[in-house]
């Protein structure tokens, strides 16, 4: 079973967009003196909206199917610890940090390379 977090939900998805967002600046970083700029933030970009679009995309698929996979784990007997739940929110988790990636990487772009 998973705890429920208690805190504002403001303060925590805050949390993990500007985790992403210094993840982005970090790649961005790193990418920086071996590619150039253009190719550093467009390369932070697209992975920003890489992991965006698959905690989206997972998210939705966790919401449409989420009690079909509940129901053929009880059946089968499953000894995991999945959950609708747990599986929600961590797919949750990697849209917002796709989201503060990518806004990270959008502001480096303009800082570095410019409109």
């Amino acid at each position: 079973m998973i705890d429920r977090d208690l805190r504002p939900f403001g303060r925590t998805v805050a949390r993990w967009v500007g985790g992403g967002g210094l993840l982005g600046l970090v790649v961005a970083g790193v990418l920086l003196p071996i590619t150039g700029p253009q190719r550093a933030t467009d390369t932070s970009f697209a992975l920003g909206v890489l992991l965006f679009g698959f905690g989206v995309a997972t998210w939705g698929g966790t919401v449409g199917f989420g009690d079909s996979m509940s129901t053929v784990q009880s059946h089968l007997g499953g000894e995991s610890e999945w959950s609708r739940e747990g599986a929600r929110q961590a797919f949750a988790v990697l849209t917002w940090v796709g989201a503060g990636w990518t806004g990270a990487a959008v502001g480096a772009s303009i800082l570095l390379v410019g409109l």
